[in-house]
């Protein structure tokens, strides 16, 4: 039978979810797709990341088709990341409303808005909307799955993913704890299928240029570093507001247990929507890690890259400062929201991370130090010193160390398909967006505990010194309900 042809039988074999019991010892073969044919890209998680980057990323790439659009809410309104509409109310659009080649506001977002995303660009209907992923991962009409979840969906969606042969694009931050990332690594490796973690930067030729100068000596020995993240704990309209409320019209009681998953459920079920509301989650450390995690999943690994660290990292984070809230305030903002830390590496480089802060002229920047001056992207610019103004691409060195740059200045999507038809890793390997994302999760570890920080052992990937048993104990590994269980 034909590749592409849905095989019922195939259906019925065993399933490869994330519930305890039901992982098979053995792993499928990576999926393997000919030149001739389109690799078969399902959605999991249609929210605003899906519908305004990874989507569009996929629908302009010929060699790949988007055939699934997986999540438990057909059409959810309020995806707002920095401020409401100047009405200052929610866009009240919901499933009813819509029709096929509708247009809807950018807030509105859920399965059945990236299904008419996907059927406008093909002009065609088939593009399938599916409730559960676990049906996504059984289907094997699927080659790859672009998850675009929730944190605490990462880690089991990709684990399952994998086992079952397919290639993962996961958006960043790729993991909800350091032990997560070390399983989501592993079976990458034991499986051989093509990762992709959702760091964007890593396929942008203003970080990969700044970096080969900073990697390379270009501006001499590098004698530290800056990065500027932003802060915060929620985002507009809620403040620090506990307020329960009944679910609301989009979210049917089947879909809300779906989505909660094998996060801790609230007394009696409870919808908070301070950070149960689309984007609001996480701030909260059952479904995400703050903006420590949020954006240092971005900056922290330009630092890497920069540095030739990619599969190392520091080994201490020192001088930790936040506003973290009193132990019995923090059920439901459970992270802080002013932080600064810094990162020791064992060459002695310190990356000193603070947060933007425009009005202080502090802007969203990753920067090393060198002898020369600065070296890095400040603003969306590259800096660089003064006798580095002319030099190009065309001035590195064949013997340069070399970063690796997507063929043909190919997009994030791209160089995802590329590893897949290539049959090879991409920009953002699993491993390497497991190291940078364990950087967040150690200053975390620190915020959480209340110390001004902790020693770290790259290779063994293990807290050391004092508060190293705590940390261990307390913030390494996280915890699973409601029957779910990591799978790896």
């Amino acid at each position: 039978m034909k590749r592409r042809e849905f095989i019922a039988s195939a259906m019925a074999m065993p399933f490869l979810g994330g519930c305890k019991g039901l992982f098979g010892p053995s792993y499928q073969p990576p999926r393997r797709v000919k030149p001739s044919e389109k690799v078969n890209v399902a959605i999991i998680g249609c929210g605003l990341i899906a519908k305004g980057t990874n989507v569009p990323g996929f629908l302009k790439d010929d060699r790949c088709r988007v055939t699934v659009a997986c999540d438990m809410v057909k059409v959810a309104p309020g995806y707002f990341y920095s401020t409401k509409p100047k009405d200052g109310a929610k866009s009240d659009v919901f499933e009813g409303d819509i029709k096929y080649g509708s247009k809807v506001p950018r807030d509105v977002c859920g399965s059945t808005i990236i299904k008419n995303l996907v059927d406008e660009k093909y002009g065609t209907r088939d593009c399938r909307e599916v409730f559960d992923w676990r049906d996504v991962i059984n289907d094997p009409t699927i080659d790859a799955v672009c998850i675009c979840t929730p944190d605490h969906w990462h880690a089991i969606i990709a684990i399952a993913a994998m086992k079952a042969g397919k290639h993962v694009f996961c958006q960043k931050p790729m993991s909800l704890s350091i032990a997560e990332g070390k399983a989501m690594a592993r079976v990458a490796k034991e499986t051989g299928v093509t990762f992709q973690v959702g760091n964007q930067g890593r396929s942008n030729v203003k970080y990969i240029f700044a970096e080969m100068l900073a990697l390379n000596g270009y501006g001499g020995r590098i004698t530290g570093g800056l990065v500027s993240i932003p802060g915060g704990d929620h985002w507009v309209g809620h403040g620090r507001s506990e307020a329960r409320t009944p679910l609301p019209k989009w979210m049917s009681p089947e879909a809300w247990d779906l989505w909660q998953g094998p996060a801790e459920h609230w007394e009696n079920n409870a919808f908070i929507p301070s950070i149960h509301e689309p984007t609001c989650w996480r701030f909260n450390k059952r479904y995400g890690n703050g903006m420590v995690t949020d954006f240092g999943a971005h900056e922290f690994d330009e630092i890497q890259r920069g540095l030739g660290t990619d599969v190392s990292g520091p080994v201490r984070v020192e001088n930790v400062k936040s506003d973290l809230l009193p132990d019995d305030q923090r059920k439901v903002f459970s992270w802080a929201k002013t932080f600064s830390f810094d990162f020791v590496y064992a060459s002695g480089i310190r990356i000193n991370v603070v947060q933007i802060n425009n009005e202080k002229g502090i802007p969203r920047q990753t920067v090393w130090h060198t002898e020369k001056g600065d070296i890095g992207v400040k603003a969306g610019k590259v800096v660089v010193p003064d006798e580095l103004k002319k030099f190009e691409w065309k001035d590195f060195k064949s013997t340069d160390k070399f970063i690796y740059k997507p063929q043909n200045d190919h997009w994030h999507e791209a160089d995802f398909i590329d590893g897949i038809l290539q049959e090879r890793q991409c920009c953002a390997p699993c491993e390497v967006g497991h190291r940078t994302i364990s950087m967040a999760h150690m200053a975390n570890a620190c915020i959480q505990l209340r110390i001004d920080g902790i020693g770290w052992d790259p290779v063994k990937e293990v807290f050391t010194g004092p508060h190293a048993a705590e940390a261990m104990a307390k913030c390494y590994a996280s915890e699973y309900h409601n029957g779910w269980e990591l799978g790896a």
